[in-house]
């Protein structure tokens, strides 16, 4: 009897249900932009992926460093009116700087390692 009971006891209790409603968390997919920070937090944490660091010398270092300011100098010199003519070798590349007769600057960039030649022509500027 009272196998019978229980399952009558269930069908005549009123069932209520409600529909579920999906709500994202991340806010890439519509989620509250407060989780951002936290999600990220996560991500970063569980990550055991390292790029590889290429170790370099000091003279390597050192050439790379004045290689760079070497090409931010000159490109100071252009962009501030104060050119310099010549030709400039940075080790990796070989940097020509001539006035055309318009009055514009031409930089001819040649890549010395594959011989790929870059030309930048800076026009005359209120002249």
């Amino acid at each position: 009897m009272k196998w019978i009971f229980l399952p009558l006891f269930i069908l005549s209790a009123g069932i209520q249900a409600t529909e579920l409603v999906y709500t994202p968390i991340n806010p890439s997919f519509g989620g509250n932009a407060l989780n951002g920070n936290f999600l990220l937090q996560k991500a970063q944490s569980q990550n055991a992926h390292t790029a590889a660091k290429p170790g370099q010398s000091f003279v390597d270092k050192f050439r790379d460093a004045l290689e760079r300011n070497i090409i931010n100098s000159l490109t100071r010199r252009i962009a501030d009116g104060e050119l310099v003519e010549g030709v400039y070798n940075t080790g990796e590349f070989r940097v020509e700087v001539v006035t055309d007769s318009d009055g514009s600057v031409i930089v001819n960039i040649t890549n010395l390692a594959s011989g790929e030649v870059t030309i930048i022509t800076i026009p005359v500027i209120g002249g």
